[in-house]
Parts: structure tokens; C-alpha cells; sequence
């Protein structure tokens, strides 16, 4: 009887095997698709994992059930969370706190190339650690980057810094870290722990770009400004401390309390504002868009209640008789413009669903388990030499390919959460700030009359050295074994 039963079992072993091959072939025809510009990333991703679970033979009652209906609701929190901050971000637009932001730092910084280079960078992560989509690009592109032309930064140095500075405030916009959270069963504390350090060393490679870029003459700002960054990453640090032990996910009492007294007093200056018909942008504007960061990392708000707080101060600190309107403008707007990266992550959940169905999983997994570096050397040069594999939406992007096959990685324990979120952050600075592909970089290529591949000619060496660095940094903190 067993002699029977073993032609049977190995025909289904090699059935698998050919499904499992035949659902990457699926990927890399997508990828070619997306990358020759045949096919957009939002009809591939849902194309992709119907055809996936029809390959795998998924029944059609799961592809309508699971696939299509679950996984379009899948990432609901992801989706509320990216309205709440898109509203967040328009506000801060239609206030001109962006614009004044770069403004007050331009005339802060100077004549000082490197200060001033330094300086709008850390402006546009504070703005992009909010802000998202082309428009808020172009918005702050138009401000900034004349400012470092009209002190003699070239424009490709000029374009790098801008790119950095939108990939660096990304590390901290909330919005990408519920998709985290979300997809790989992570928590804040998780995201914390690894983008904090890793933070750090993105900053140390912006300087070292700008130095590179502006010559030894500025040797003394360099030493000055790494000074700045380590003893603002030691209070940083020791501020966080007291939080390591907490994983609570409700705002402190304390907080609550500070906020509600905040709020009467926001309230009272706003009526002031309004019986004096005052129209200036006050200073403490320019905080806004810190607000949710700085509720969700130290005082452990959720991610909506933090927009929402966000939200009210920058209305209420900037009153005016037309606040209300255009508070209702923002909302609006900003929601319309956030419409192509909901589509996007309703596309991601069908994705995630199919890979994740046991008929695709079970085919998929031994190529997996052959091919994915499980340990810690292995790791660090293998994702090294493949990190280009997150451009274009490809498998090592969260938000393309990558959010499928990472999630069924991370169900067959071939790696940890951990050891994902680590590698997908560290390659994707390549993607962030070199891709030709991106908007933003076509854009910044555009308005400073240069060509795409002079940006990732001039930035990949950096941005490829940076994702070693964070794999190193994954290794070094225990997300893979030696």
C-alpha cells in the first residue's frame, strides 16, 4: 500500500512545485509590465493575486470571498489612517505653515552652504514625516530648491538633498508604519526600536553626502553638525528609555490631561484671533506638522487620535473668520488626493490575501525556503546585492510586490517580522531616492533641467551603502541568527 501511495505523493510534490514556479513567473511578468510602463502598479497588484489564486486553484467561492471582498478591506485602519494625515498635510499646505517653515530655516541658515544644505534637508523630512504625494513634492521643491542654488549648491547636489530629505521624513510618516504594523504583525515599539537607530545612521550618510558634494573646505560644519545629531540622538534616546518596558497602546492619563488643557487655551487664543481679525501666522504653526509624531512616539496616542490633535491645533492656532472653510477645503482635497494610494492598498490586501491563501502558500513556500537568505551573513550579502529588486514595485517593495511575498515569508518563518522590517527599510533607500521611476524624481529632474540617471549616478552609492549599513544594523540587534 505504501508503495503505492508514493508515485501519488511525489506527482503531487512536483504539481506544487510547478504551481509554486508558475506564481513567480506571475511576479516577474508584472514586474515587466509595471517597469515598461505597459501596465500601472494599481490594476497589476490586483490582476496579480486573482491570477495567483487561479493558477494555485484556489476555489472561485475563496477568490470572490477572501481574495476580492477581504482583501479590499483588509488594510481599512491603513486606509483611515492615510485620510486622517492627508488631511493633516493639506491643512499645513493651505496655511502656508510649509512654505514659512522653509522660509524662517532659510534665513536661520545663512550664507553657510553646508548649515543651510543641512538645515532645509531636516525641514523637508519634518514636512514629509506628514506630507505625501507629488503636489506636496512640488510644493516644497519650488521653495527649497532655489534657496540652495542662490547659495551655489549644484543642482544635482541640490536635487540629492531633496530626495534624501522626503526618503528620511518617510521613516517617520505614520501612515507607512500602519501598513507595517498591519502586514507583518508588528508593533510601534518594533518600529521604534529599529528606525530610530537606523535614523541616525540615514543622517550620518546625508552629511556625508553634502560634504562629498561641497568639498573639504566645510570640514568644520561637518564636525559641528555630527556633534548636533549625536547629542540629539542621546536626548532622544534617553527620553524614549522610560518608554522601552511599555507597549501600551493608549494614550498616557498624563497626556490626556496636558492636551485637554492645551485645547482650552488653543481655544480661548483662537477666539482672540477671531475678535481681532488677526490673519498672521503665528511661530508655534510652524510645530504642527510634529504633532502626531511626537503623540505617537512619546505619549503612546493611537495613530487617528494624533491627526485628529494635529489636525485641531493647526486649525485653532491659525484661526482665522475662513478657518472653517478651510478646514473643509482640506479635508476634501486632501482626501481626493490620497484616492490613487487607497487604491493602491486595497490592491496590496487582495495581494497579501492570495499569497497568504494555503493553496499559493504551500506551492510557493519550498522556492522560498531555497531561495531567501535565512542567515545573518547570508543576509547582509544577499539583500546587499539584490537591494535594486525594490525598485519598480519589485518583490523587496512593501508597497508593490513585496507586501505579498514579504507576508508569506514571514508565515513561513523562513525570516522574522523583525528581520523584515530591516531589510525592506534598509533597500528601500534605494528605491526612496534613486528610483527613475518615482514621481518625485522625474519631477526634481524636470525643474532643475537634468536627467534622472545623473541623480542615481550621484545618489546610489550612498543610498546602496546606507541599506548595507541597516542589514548590518538588523544583524547586529538579533533579527537573524549566525
Amino acid at each position: 500500500m505504501g508503495a503505492c501511495n508514493a508515485p501519488l505523493q511525489k506527482a503531487t510534490r512536483v504539481d506544487s512545485s510547478l504551481i509554486g514556479i508558475a506564481c513567480f513567473l506571475v511576479f516577474l511578468l508584472m514586474a515587466a509590465l509595471m517597469y515598461t510602463r505597459h501596465l500601472s502598479t494599481l490594476l497589476a497588484l490586483p490582476i496579480m493575486a486573482v491570477a495567483i489564486a487561479v493558477i494555485a486553484q484556489v476555489p472561485t467561492k475563496d477568490i470572490l470571498s477572501e481574495i476580492i471582498n477581504q482583501g479590499a478591506l483588509k488594510y481599512g485602519d491603513v486606509v483611515t489612517t492615510a485620510m486622517f494625515g492627508a488631511v493633516l498635510a493639506e491643512l499645513i499646505n493651505q496655511q502656508g505653515i510649509a512654505k514659512s517653515l522653509v522660509r524662517w530655516v532659510a534665513e536661520f541658515g545663512g550664507d553657510n552652504p553646508f548649515m543651510l544644505g543641512i538645515l532645509l534637508t531636516l525641514v523637508t523630512a519634518v514636512l514629509f514625516s506628514t506630507l505625501g504625494g507629488l503636489g506636496a513634492v512640488i510644493m516644497v521643491g519650488t521653495i527649497v530648491l532655489p534657496v540652495m542654488l542662490s547659495l551655489g549648491i549644484s543642482a544635482v547636489t541640490a536635487a540629492g538633498l531633496l530626495l534624501f530629505g522626503i526618503s528620511f521624513g518617510g521613516m517617520f510618516n505614520l501612515t507607512n508604519w500602519q501598513l507595517y504594523i498591519n502586514t507583518l504583525g508588528l508593533t510601534r515599539q518594533d518600529m521604534m526600536a529599529f528606525l530610530l537607530p537606523f535614523s541616525a545612521v540615514v543622517a550620518l550618510g546625508i552629511m556625508t553626502f553634502l560634504f562629498v558634494q561641497l568639498g573639504a573646505r566645510h570640514v568644520k560644519s561637518a564636525i559641528a553638525t555630527v556633534f548636533v545629531l549625536l547629542l540629539g540622538y542621546g536626548v532622544l534616546y534617553y527620553q524614549m528609555s522610560s518608554f522601552k518596558e511599555k507597549e501600551a497602546l493608549t494614550a498616557t492619563p498624563e497626556s490626556i490631561l496636558v492636551a485637554t488643557v492645551l485645547l482650552g487655551l488653543l481655544i480661548v487664543y483662537a477666539l482672540y484671533r477671531h475678535l481681532k481679525r488677526v490673519s498672521t501666522l503665528p511661530s508655534l504653526a510652524l510645530i504642527t506638522p510634529l504633532i502626531p509624531l511626537l503623540l505617537v512616539l512619546v505619549c503612546h496616542w493611537e495613530f487617528i487620535p494624533a491627526f485628529v490633535a494635529g489636525i485641531t491645533y493647526g486649525v485653532l492656532i491659525c484661526w482665522q473668520h475662513s478657518s472653517v472653510n478651510i478646514l473643509t477645503k482640506s479635508i476634501i482635497e486632501g482626501i481626493s488626493q490620497v484616492v490613487p494610494a487607497i487604491v493602491l492598498i486595497i490592491g496590496l490586501g487582495m495581494l497579501v490575501k492570495s499569497v497568504m491563501h494555503p493553496n499559493v502558500s504551500q506551492a510557493m513556500a519550498p522556492l522560498l525556503q531555497m531561495s531567501v537568505p535565512s542567515h545573518a551573513l547570508a543576509y547582509v550579502i544577499g539583500f546587499t546585492v539584490f537591494a535594486p529588486l525594490c525598485l519598480y514595485r519589485g518583490p523587496l517593495n512593501m508597497w508593490g510586490m513585496g507586501a505579498g511575498l514579504l507576508s508569506l515569508i514571514s508565515k513561513v518563518n523562513i525570516l522574522s517580522s523583525k528581520a523584515i522590517l530591516g531589510m525592506v527599510w534598509s533597500v528601500g533607500q534605494i528605491q526612496g531616492i534613486c528610483d527613475p521611476a518615482n514621481t518625485q524624481n522625474l519631477w526634481v529632474a524636470n525643474y532643475l533641467a537634468i536627467d534622472t540617471q545623473t541623480i542615481l549616478k550621484n545618489t546610489l552609492p550612498y543610498a546602496w551603502t546606507l541599506a548595507f549599513l541597516g542589514l548590518c544594523l538588523a544583524v547586529g540587534f538579533g533579527y537573524v541568527s549566525f
